[in-house]
């Protein structure tokens, strides 16, 4: 009977470079977490923003390397988890959007976006690809794109020093009590993600980078921060 040898740290030998760029993805994310809960949400947009960035060159950079695996999907995946999917969600609820109505809406945006994951690691091969390898258009909203429309909400908002607004409620009269007008977009943006019907044609590269150099220029316009 043959027996495998043990080999000490296996896994790190097997990580490429392409993986190293997606860990930093997550560990992006899990700053943007430790800022929102001391609600430096300019910083933690930030970092949201670089976590987008290297999920973006992760794939370039296996592509280039020939280095794609299994193992680097589902790490993709999990960095995406935690930057996209868990990092917004922790601005909002550190905004003070805690309500029990507002939990609801939050945990269901979660858990489209661990669907919409999930779907996209066995689905993916069946998008249509150009000559690189790259899709041709997404299937529903990237967790990626949602957490950017939260995260520069949020900064802009605090930004502004307008976050009381971005926090008003609205009443029910029900156990639910209230409900934060902010976190009822999440709605659409979760059900935008899990959606087969939605396929955004849009390649982030420079739309993404250029729209949020002009949000933040004209932030700095109205109300420059004192550096």
């Amino acid at each position: 009977m043959t027996v495998a040898k043990e080999v000490k740290f296996d896994m790190l030998r097997r990580l490429r470079v392409a993986d190293y760029v997606t860990l930093s993805n997550a560990f992006c994310g899990v700053l943007a977490i430790f800022t929102s809960t001391h609600q430096y949400f300019i910083i933690a947009h930030v970092l949201i923003f670089l976590g987008y960035e290297f999920d973006r060159f992760d794939g370039m950079i296996a592509r280039w390397r020939n280095e794609t695996s299994e193992m680097g999907k589902q790490l993709d995946s999990f960095s995406d988890l935690i930057s996209f999917v868990l990092a917004p969600v922790f601005m909002l609820y550190s905004l003070g959007l805690r309500t029990p109505a507002d939990q609801a809406i939050l945990s269901f945006f979660v858990l489209c976006g661990v669907a919409r994951l999930a779907r996209f690691n066995v689905s993916s091969h069946l998008t249509p690809k150009d000559v690189d390898g790259k899709s041709l258009y997404h299937e529903g909203l990237p967790t990626a794109y949602a957490a950017l429309i939260i995260s520069t909400a949020v900064a802009v908002a605090q930004w502004l020093s307008v976050t009381d607004d971005l926090a008003s409620k609205v009443s029910f009269p029900s156990t639910w009590g209230e409900v934060h007008i902010a976190t009822v977009p999440l709605i659409v943006l979760g059900a935008g993600m899990v959606s087969k019907r939605f396929k955004l044609k849009l390649d982030g590269g420079l739309s993404i980078p250029a729209s949020t150099v002009v949000i933040f220029g004209a932030c700095w316009l109205v109300s420059p921060l004192d550096l």
